[in-house]
């Protein structure tokens, strides 16, 4: 679907979103309140799952302030004009918990360690959900966190220690999560072990007493999540969501029993809004939104869902994973500090800030996405067609800012254009096997020379699965990076490339412009084979990269000779800047850029579907447009402020309560 009937049929579900509906009912929850009540404001209901069950198409549930632990599972949608609300009571803090107060006969065990076994009662999620248990302890984790090489790795054929195991519980102390170890051995203070045959939990608690603690125990595999899928019309908005021991998604598209569940999930539902949540502490990871597994129907095509200004903040693996996806907006998310057990190797793929798989005709703009571990900013993986990546703030992921993967497209399938892509630890853009992607006026910045990483882009061929070519770079800064570009020989499974119109940070001299061998799987020529027959192409000096990956350095003249010699007028209108440098404050999100050069001399490409800047200033002013993504950018020091969204949270933070504070009417809004 093109962007220009997406938007159409935006307005559609604009108006028919706003059809007043003359019979709608308000329930009201409050912690004070009774199941058997009316669900008045006056006479409330207790839970949150019973104003679901009352809940009729065009009925808002509102919830006053408190903590409520219950898995919250709707048993219908709504219908269009008459969406059901799930709303937190405007300007109070309403928490929903998968965890509960657990005040169990402790039995101390050593120097600070003390056991229990938790009463199975305290298991109260939904029993028929899952193909395994209900109870998150009885769960193992499908993929080894923390780096290590466990049973689940031995299972698949990897090297590893088969009595590594990890379960889905949690154990928070006081609030604070504490660190699951698969040894009784490795327990120390902050850390707490399931032994499975005794059925006890072990915790450390140092030098506290645990009599004296508040101690919480996830309980439930999601907190709001349907289990009938494909239901419509839903808004979710103004809850904060913590605890919940959710499945780490291992290869979900085959594994019902690591099927996509968040959680807050949609179950592969459409036109739900997700608006002002926090969604924080899932053992693996926060939202889904999209096709959920093998036992989905493969005609129930996740559509039109909106997930926007919400918190995603210290989840266990990811942020927001959808599959199957169409006519997706992700907007004005703020997504900190994800991955925080450390998912990294084989078979622990599914995290990311961002991770979307097959995400057609979507949109992913506005958001803050940052310093998440190990791992990823935005990740497309396995398809991409006709969506857009704009306007976002990428920075100080733990791997690249943007990450594309499988596909196979002709030139200008995806648009990535107006980002802030900085500071992130291997490159701001990351490419292998993907086509079609078409980058313009972003800011590519910030990230130094590792053994394997340190370029602005690194495109590469890993595996024979699909090809790697028909990228488009137009319009870019591509400043304070240790290498420019790293691209895979145009051969085999790689092929043209497209690069022109940008500023690159480097001298004229300066051997920053890489060629690989990574064009096939495994490449196709040896380390003096590919050396000489980069040389020729380039008809300059080169030099070998020495990484063990078989780079091949060559300066910017022999870069677009080696351009040249295969048919590609690249880089002819792009220019240098040696002495050009950008440094970000996330404190106050102040980005500043320093450029030896006046921007305006470097003449640029009018992208047809681009037309403002990151700041939405248009770009076809007096002057024409420049590079990168601020119009307003000159020769010296410039300062901009990149985030205007919901303000950023410190570790452990709670927005105030008014960040919350929308109306009902808000709620119908797309």
């Amino acid at each position: 679907m093109s962007r220009q009937v997406l938007l159409a049929c935006g307005c559609v579900f604009v108006a028919l979103s706003l059809i007043p509906n003359s019979h709608a009912t308000t329930f009201y929850v409050s912690t004070g309140g009774e199941d058997s009540n009316p669900g008045t404001s006056e006479d409330p209901l207790r839970t949150i799952s019973r104003g679901a069950v009352l809940a009729q198409p065009g009925d808002t549930v509102i919830v006053r302030e408190g903590v409520y632990r219950e898995r919250v599972a709707p048993p219908r949608g709504g219908e269009p004009g008459k969406r059901i609300t799930y709303q937190a009571a405007a300007g109070e803090r309403v928490i929903l918990k998968g965890s509960e107060v657990w005040q169990p006969e402790w039995i101390e065990v050593g120097e600070g360690i003390y056991c229990a076994i938790p009463d199975p009662a305290l298991f109260n999620d939904l029993q028929d959900e899952y193909p395994d248990s209900h109870n998150p302890l009885e769960v193992e984790l499908a993929s080894t966190p923390w780096q290590r090489e466990g049973r689940r790795e031995v299972e698949r054929g990897f090297k590893g220690d088969e009595t590594i195991v990890y379960t889905c519980g949690q154990v928070f102390v006081d609030g604070a999560r504490f660190k699951e170890v698969p040894f009784n051995e490795e327990l120390e203070p902050g850390c707490w072990h399931f032994e499975k045959s005794s059925g006890n939990i072990y915790v450390h608690f140092g030098e506290t007493n645990p009599a004296e603690q508040f101690v919480e125990l996830t309980t439930r595999r999601r907190i709001f999540a349907p289990t009938k899928r494909g239901l419509g019309y839903i808004t979710v908005q103004g809850f904060i969501m913590e605890h919940c021991g959710n499945q780490y998604p291992t290869n979900f598209w085959t594994t019902d029993a690591n099927a996509q569940k968040g959680a807050l999930g949609i179950e592969a539902g459409h036109h739900w809004i997700l608006r002002r949540n926090l969604i924080r502490h899932a053992k693996s990871f926060a939202i889904d939104a999209g096709y959920v597994d093998k036992r989905t129907p493969r005609d129930m095509v996740p559509h039109d869902n909106l997930i926007e200004e919400n918190y995603v903040v210290e989840n266990g693996s990811a942020g927001i994973l959808s599959n199957r996806s169409q006519n997706m907006v992700i907007r004005g998310n703020v997504i900190l500090r994800n991955n925080l057990l450390n998912f990294l190797g084989m078979k622990r793929w599914e995290q990311a800030g961002i991770k979307c798989h097959h995400f057609r005709d979507g949109l992913i703009e506005s958001n803050y996405v940052a310093d998440n571990l190990l791992t990823y900013g935005v990740w497309l993986d396995n398809q991409f067609p006709d969506s857009r990546v704009t306007r976002n703030v990428l920075c100080n992921n733990g791997r690249a800012g943007i990450f594309l993967e499988m596909s196979d497209y002709d030139f200008d399938r995806l648009l990535v254009d107006n980002n802030i892509v900085v500071g992130n630890h291997e490159n701001p853009v990351y490419i292998h096997d993907a086509s079609g992607a078409t980058f313009v006026h972003n800011l590519l910045a910030g990230t130094k020379e590792q053994r394997e990483y340190g370029q602005a882009v690194y495109i590469r061929q890993v595996s024979a699965r699909t090809k790697t070519y028909h990228h488009t770079f137009y319009n870019n800064l591509m400043l304070d990076n240790s290498v420019i570009l790293d691209v895979n020989y145009p051969s085999h499974r790689s092929g043209p490339q497209r690069f022109d119109y940008n500023l690159y940070g480097c001298s004229r001299d300066e051997k920053v412009f890489h060629m690989n061998s990574r064009s096939e799987k495994p490449s196709p020529w040896s380390e003096e084979e590919f050396i000489d027959l980069v040389s020729a192409d380039s008809g300059k000096e080169i030099l070998p990269q020495d990484t063990g990956d078989r780079h091949v350095r060559i300066s910017f003249e022999g870069w677009r000779q080696f351009w040249q010699s295969h048919g590609l007028e690249n880089d002819r209108h792009s220019q240098l800047s040696s002495a050009s440098e950008v440094s970000y404050d996330e404190k106050d999100q102040t980005l500043t850029l320093r450029l030896a050069l006046d921007p305006k001399s470097v003449k640029t490409f009018a992208h047809p579907k681009v037309s403002k800047d990151y700041l939405s200033n248009d770009f076809d002013g007096p002057d024409g447009r420049k590079p990168g993504p601020f119009q307003a950018l000159e020769k010296g020091e410039n300062t901009f402020k990149v985030w205007h969204g919901l303000p950023l949270l410190k570790d452990g933070e709670l927005p105030p309560k008014e960040w919350n504070q929308l109306s009902q009417e808000d709620s119908q809004k797309p």
